[in-house]
């Protein structure tokens, strides 16, 4: 029963330990039609270009949010996964033989 009561801390405890994680590092996209479009806008800064440039701005940043959101699950599991195992290893080593 202690065990459960327990669960949600270590839910939020390591949700918050993974996206910080993930955050810290930066994602890096790179896009053909990112650059093609921030070379057009250079060249010829109207306001066609600049639409184009905002579009595809948003199309990186949404693509850099779902790199952090993956990047933020898998630690997430892994931590928890092994939070479960050591308690388990723990709680069986203690166990009189």
């Amino acid at each position: 029963m202690r065990r459960i009561a327990r669960l949600p801390a270590q839910l939020g405890i390591t949700a918050v330990l993974a996206t910080v994680l993930s955050f810290v590092i930066p994602a890096f996209v790179d896009r053909h039609e990112y650059a093609k479009a921030v070379v057009d806008y250079t060249k010829n800064p109207n306001s066609e270009n600049d639409a184009v440039l905002k579009l595809e701005r948003t199309k990186n940043e949404r693509i850099a949010l779902r790199i952090h959101i993956v990047a933020a699950g898998v630690p997430f599991i892994l931590m928890n996964a092994g939070y479960f195992l050591a308690w388990r290893w723990a709680a069986r080593s203690s166990k009189p033989v």
